[in-house]
């Protein structure tokens, strides 16, 4: 058995767990952003596709605690067995994040790995031939609080990216952050399903692709296809296998906002996902929305700051707050980053929860 890390978003470690475990693999260590876990090449071709609020997934190459110094390092590094970890002649990429560790020194820690790959595949004093039309291999080392984990991407682009938003609103939510809100809301399929400020789409796009069951990996690529004809197949199989997972039920989805050119961004978007037949997009402002008895589930990625005059803001939030207050039957919550907001929405109605969007710090305000 191999051993694999998931990075995701913080706060959503629980999530990301049950998904790890529902492709097979076990879990072996659960920290801030990250999870650890055991299984085979296909669990790792099936968390790629099929995890909603993961960022990357990496196969573990090694990990050593207590390393406080940049000569333990280098040999640690020395004893893995990189010719079996990187294909010939593929270029290779190395990134390092430290978080309070001894070695600190980034630049230090990306340049001494590359040096230690290339010693012990090609030896000291030689070149190594790295082609990048043949492929491409990313080592991430993360250095965290002095023990050092090695780890291969097998993702490439962060898993976010799913394929179907070539274009975005104004200050848009990260897929998989989208994604965890909806999971996070509770959402019962079988009720109704609100976005009032839909933007480009996001949030309404992912709760349709969760309701289909459509794995939010199938449109993309992953770096690991380019090691080898196996992993291309695995990739095949499982994108095939999803497919058939696919749900064909009936869901109300309503998706509104003001602008009526990001209404048609959100649309193109649906249609590249595969759900546009599932989401009723409509121009209309989020008050006239509050005149209707509303029952069902609500996600809102609302704006805030600069985005509107101060006195509108606040209103904006009393109203939202009246709004979860006045229908009974309606449940789910908001994000935002807006500061001001404990006060304005009652915070002893909601349950907060503290979330990132890419590095901005937002809250969920789910209502109790």
């Amino acid at each position: 058995m191999k051993q694999f890390v998931l990075t995701t978003i913080a706060g959503v470690e629980s999530i990301a767990k049950k998904e790890i475990e529902k492709q097979g693999g076990e879990i072996i260590e659960v920290k801030d952003r990250m999870i650890l876990f055991s299984g085979d090449d296909t669990t790792m071709v099936r968390v790629n596709l099929w995890s909603r609020v993961a960022n990357k997934v990496y196969l573990l190459a090694g990990r050593k605690d207590k390393v406080l110094n940049f000569d333990d390092y280098y040999n640690f590094l020395l004893t893995l067995d990189w010719k079996s970890l990187i294909p010939k002649d593929f270029s290779i990429y190395v990134k390092a994040k430290s978080i309070r560790s001894h070695l600190e020194s980034e630049n230090s820690l990306q340049k001494i790995a590359k040096k230690a790959v290339v010693d012990t595949i090609a030896g000291k004093w030689q070149y190594l031939e790295e082609d990048e039309k043949k492929g491409s291999i990313g080592i991430k080392l993360l250095c965290l609080e002095d023990t050092v984990y090695v780890m291969i991407n097998t993702t490439g682009e962060a898993l976010h990216k799913r394929g179907y938003r070539e274009q975005a609103g104004e200050a848009p939510l990260k897929e998989n952050l989208a994604a965890a809100l909806v999971l996070l809301s509770g959402w019962n399929f079988k009720a109704p399903f609100y976005d009032l400020f839909c933007g480009s789409g996001t949030i309404a796009i992912e709760a349709a692709m969760i309701a289909k069951n459509i794995a939010p990996g199938l449109q993309r690529s992953f770096a690991f296809e380019d090691w080898g004809t196996e992993l291309k197949t695995l990739k095949s199989e499982g994108s095939k296998l999803a497919k058939k997972e696919q749900y064909d039920g009936k869901y109300t989805i309503l998706a509104g906002d003001n602008d009526e050119k990001v209404l048609d961004i959100a649309r193109h978007n649906a249609f590249k996902a595969g759900v546009e037949d599932m989401i009723t997009f409509m121009q209309r402002d989020y008050r006239d929305f509050a005149k209707a008895q509303l029952v069902g589930t609500m996600v809102s990625n609302p704006p805030y700051g600069m985005r509107l005059r101060p006195e509108n803001l606040r209103q904006m939030y009393v109203d939202l707050n009246r709004l979860f207050q006045e229908n009974e039957q309606l449940t789910g919550g908001i994000i935002t980053s807006f500061e001001g907001n404990d006060m304005i929405m009652q915070a002893k109605n909601y349950k907060k929860r503290k979330l990132y969007n890419g590095g901005e710090r937002c809250y969920f305000y789910k209502k109790k």
